[in-house]
């Protein structure tokens, strides 16, 4: 055969193998891309969601793993492929997740990489103190009190927040917050203090300085409203009672100041209690206690702002949840008896 054969020939062949890989490989990406756009895609259309918790130190093929494993993607491979070249291997959050299989793989990266997990209410009513917002923490099952108390007490909250008094007491407002399961002490912390932040105006610091008081004084007598006012529309008029006995120089005299400083019994207030001489004891002390008895919601901090316009001195409660209004101490000290006497009349 003559050299020109010979090498028309072998280019013959070249151009026959190099069809042939070209067609192997044509037909080799398109089998990639039908079985990638098929494992992206969801397991089932109609699947319900499960919630799926990510805990801190699984890696991209853990969770690959598991989700394969509830039905939620085809294959952990491919989850794996996807997360590499999107860069969110590193990126995918802990938590709990609410994902369903009629999800795709996209979506549920989506989630875990942006962190969109299942939250849970946590209902703080106005008037708890610290301690007692640890406790709810606790029964909410969100972690324990102790942990709790243990983060509210860090000096960094009173520096960063620029609060006058040497707890946090009065300045975690009470509201209902939506927090991830496995959210921490800090977290919450941190989102009550700024939600008080947000709620107090540049209007109420202006207030406040027209009535001679500063944030953390107007702060405590709310504290002291919301202990004492059972009824929404008498907060204004104990706030009258306190500003006008402040006027005068006279003790709050308020129970709840006793209490707290006794460290909160669960009990009512006894005789013998008004006399402990504790700094919060209005009984004994001129004035407002050192800071706040409780955290007290925007009512209360309105009524410590503006109180009624009123000349009362003096106020008893009467029963479910109100009080009477007096005065003088006369006035008082007849309605006082009067109590006393209905009180006799029914356990007789």
């Amino acid at each position: 055969m003559k050299s020109s054969d010979i090498r028309q020939n072998a280019r013959w062949y070249i151009s026959i193998a190099l069809f042939s890989v070209s067609i192997l490989s044509s037909l080799a990406i398109l089998i990639a891309i039908f079985y990638t756009v098929r494992y992206l895609a969801p397991v089932d259309a109609n699947a319900k969601p499960i919630q799926l918790k990510i805990v801190r130190g699984m890696s991209s093929q853990a969770i690959a793993d598991q989700l394969a494993r509830n039905d939620l993607i085809h294959n952990p491979w491919i989850f794996l492929f996807v997360t590499h070249f999107s860069d969110a291997s590193h990126r995918l959050q802990v938590g709990t997740y609410r994902l369903s299989g009629a999800m795709t793989i996209p979506q549920i990266i989506d989630h875990l990489k942006t962190g969109k997990v299942v939250t849970r209410q946590f209902v703080v009513p106005e008037g708890l103190t610290v301690v007692q917002t640890g406790k709810l923490w606790e029964k909410s099952r969100f972690g324990t009190a102790s942990a709790f108390n243990q983060a509210a007490r860090d000096p960094k909250w009173l520096r960063t927040y620029r609060i006058e008094g040497k707890t946090l007491e009065g300045y975690l407002f009470p509201n209902t917050y939506q927090f991830p399961d496995g959210a921490t002490p800090q977290v919450i912390l941190e989102i009550m203090l700024d939600e008080f932040d947000q709620r107090w105006t540049a209007e109420f610091t202006e207030e406040a300085k027209a009535l001679g008081f500063s944030k953390h004084e107007v702060i405590t007598l709310a504290s002291i409203i919301e202990a004492e006012a059972r009824v929404p529309d008498e907060r204004a008029l104990v706030s009258a009672v306190f500003h006008n006995r402040l006027r005068r120089g006279w003790k709050l005299q308020a129970d709840p100041t006793a209490l707290y400083g006794l460290g909160n019994p669960d009990r009512p207030p006894r005789a013998a209690d008004l006399r402990v001489d504790s700094p919060y004891n209005t009984y004994i002390h001129k004035g407002l206690p050192p800071g706040p008895i409780c955290n007290p919601g925007m009512a209360s901090i309105l009524a410590a702002l503006r109180p009624t316009s009123v000349d009362y001195m003096y106020f008893v409660a009467i029963g479910d949840g109100r009080h009477h209004f007096s005065k003088t101490l006369r006035e008082h000290q007849n309605m006082i008896n009067k109590i006393r006497r209905k009180r006799r009349l029914v356990a007789d």
